[in-house]
Parts: structure tokens; C-alpha cells; sequence
């Protein structure tokens, strides 16, 4: 598997800023190897916003410095009418897409021709981008299977 482009969901992006999460060790290896293979990180322009809602809980300050070192690490993609509205469509074909935001992360990744998508929730539908949770990906990196 040649990974040039991975979308990384909000969730493994807050496991990395915040060292009280049971993932922040491990995710913040992941971002670190994706980093060394040159890797393209790429998130959604509104799970930025997501990211500082819930870290703003613990330190608002300490949220929007995090939120700005961010940027050097992960390409926000932006959306519009025609992405909403791919996403709306797709929920409407395929039941599997049960959930806006996740269906709209899947189409920003599609956009951007992402390899992989990182994301702790189990629930994320992807028919075919493959992914990964922090710890599948982690297992994966440390076996040698990803190239």
C-alpha cells in the first residue's frame, strides 16, 4: 500500500493536542511517521472548528495555539454547495451513510484523492478509501506493512 495522502478525522487530531486521551501517545507517533514518509496530511476546513470547541473546554489560550500549529502539519480542504450537496446525495443512495459530518469528510478525502483516512470512530463509512484507527495504523506501521 503506497500512502501518498491520508485524511485525518477530528478525533485522532484532538489525540494528538491533548495529552489526557487515551491515544495521544500513539497518534501522535502516526502523525510523526506520516510526517517522516512525506506523507500529505490533509482534515476539513469545519473540524478545525471542531477541534477547538472541544479543546477550548480545557484551556482557550492553549486551544488556539494548538489550532495554529495545526496548520503547518494538516491542508485544510475547503467545501461548498456542490460538496454538501454530494454528501446529502450519497446519504440518500447508500444507506451506509448514515451521518452528514462523516459522509462530508469522506467526500472532502475523495476530493483530494486521499489514500487512506484516519479515524477512531467506528462508525465511519468509506466503501473505498480504506481506514484505519489510530491503533489499526499504528499495528500496521510497526509490522512494515505500509510502504
Amino acid at each position: 500500500m503506497n500512502i501518498k495522502k491520508a485524511f485525518v478525522d477530528a478525533n485522532v487530531i484532538i489525540d494528538i493536542l491533548d495529552k489526557s486521551r487515551e491515544n495521544f501517545v500513539v497518534a501522535n507517533q502516526i502523525i510523526n511517521y506520516c510526517i517522516d514518509k512525506g506523507i500529505e496530511l490533509y482534515t476539513s476546513c469545519d473540524l478545525i472548528t471542531t477541534v477547538y470547541y472541544v479543546l477550548s473546554k480545557k484551556d482557550r489560550k492553549k486551544a488556539l495555539e494548538d489550532i495554529k500549529a495545526t496548520l503547518d502539519i494538516f491542508e485544510l480542504i475547503s467545501f461548498s454547495n456542490t460538496e454538501v450537496n454530494e454528501a446529502i446525495y450519497l446519504m440518500e443512495k447508500d444507506k451506509n451513510f448514515r451521518d452528514l459530518e462523516d459522509t462530508l469528510q469522506y467526500v472532502l478525502a475523495k476530493k483530494e484523492d486521499c489514500d487512506l483516512i484516519l479515524t477512531n470512530d467506528k462508525r465511519f463509512y468509506s466503501p473505498d478509501i480504506r481506514t484505519f484507527s489510530s491503533m489499526q495504523f499504528f499495528n500496521k506501521i510497526n509490522n512494515e506493512e505500509v510502504e
